[in-house]
């Protein structure tokens, strides 16, 4: 659904508890990027065209965007959808990796 300045809202309906572990997954990384791009969420849900509470669900974990969202949220954070669904938890950090540079556009 798409509201009336244009942005989706909606989310595809899984059975309960099915894809809450992408939902998850999702949810942490791109909160993860958009931080280390330093976007705020109000700017970076104008450039992903999605309302501030969808995205706030998104990034809380409760959401099953659509395809089309997520393939937007990567273009945003200048990085792949399979990144985005990807578990990175298990994967130590490396302090010598330059942060990603969000594109603005």
């Amino acid at each position: 659904m798409v509201n009336k300045v244009g942005q989706t809202t909606d989310v595809l309906h899984a059975n309960p508890g099915e894809g809450s572990e992408v939902s998850s997954v999702l949810g942490r990384n791109v909160t993860r990027l958009r931080k280390q791009a330093k976007i705020t969420k109000q700017k970076f849900a104008l450039m992903v065209n999605v309302g501030r509470p969808f995205l706030n669900r998104i990034e809380n974990g409760t959401a099953d965007p659509r395809l089309s969202v997520i393939l937007r949220l990567a273009a945003a954070l200048d990085t792949t959808p399979q990144e985005l669904l990807t578990d990175r938890s298990d994967i130590p950090a490396r302090s010598d990796v330059s942060p990603r540079h969000a594109r603005l556009g």
